[in-house]
């Protein structure tokens, strides 16, 4: 399982015209057709640069995006300025979301829930992995939920039971610092945070990859 995220920031406006000018929709709405088009790109980029996938080609069943020729299972989400994009070989969902501050005691009230602390962290756990089951449209076997960036939330569902934990790698895609910069992708680090909590984890280090990457990026302009 495999995780890629990268802020929409890096991108120069006229990368951002031509991602939405190849990958965009019809939305009327600016914000939300440049998320799908970068999320399109993303997704599309990585399976045929890293997963070496021949036919990259998205169609929508149920609402939910997959593609039409190869094994390959996603699930995009976006939140604030990142574009995330989850991959497996079996069905996954995943969700993101930047952690505002909220009256988090009036929300837990609102969804009738009780929990120990009603503090953000433990309300946007809830959200996401509600989000990510709704992603995966059915039953998970398979949770993980992990702070990152650090003031974000993500959570993972699967529709197979094994570790998440060691078995998920998350990559952050970053435009590189020098010419000479590698186009390596190297594993997350998952570290548990407490020895009386094993289901929580947090991030000790995340590893770049450059978006040299993505052979779409070597745009040329005149």
């Amino acid at each position: 399982m495999d995780i890629f995220f990268v802020n929409s920031n890096i991108f120069n406006n006229t990368e951002i015209e031509w991602i939405i000018q190849n990958f965009g929709n019809d939305y009327k709405s600016l914000k939300r057709l440049k998320e799908y088009a970068l999320g399109r790109f993303v997704v599309k980029s990585i399976a045929e640069n890293f997963y070496k996938k021949n036919n990259s080609d998205i169609a929508i069943k149920n609402k939910k995006p997959y593609f039409i020729d190869n094994n390959l299972h996603f699930s995009i989400s976006h939140s604030n300025d990142i574009i995330l994009a989850a991959f497996d070989s079996e069905n996954i969902g995943a969700d993101i979301e930047f952690m505002k501050k909220r009256n988090f005691e009036k929300i837990f009230d609102y969804y009738k829930l009780n929990p120990a602390k009603k503090d953000a962290e433990t309300f946007y756990r809830f959200w996401t992995e509600y989000e990510a089951e709704i992603k995966l449209q059915e039953p998970p076997q398979s949770k993980l939920s992990v702070r990152i960036l650090p003031d974000y939330m993500l959570s993972i569902a699967s529709n197979h039971s094994f570790d998440i934990k060691r078995m998920l790698k998350i990559y952050e895609l970053k435009r590189p610092t020098a010419s000479t910069s590698p186009n390596e992708l190297i594993n997350l680090k998952l570290v548990n945070a407490s020895k009386e909590n094993e289901n929580t984890v947090v991030i000790q280090e995340i590893n770049t990859a450059s978006l040299d990457f993505f052979e779409p990026l070597n745009l040329k302009t005149e």
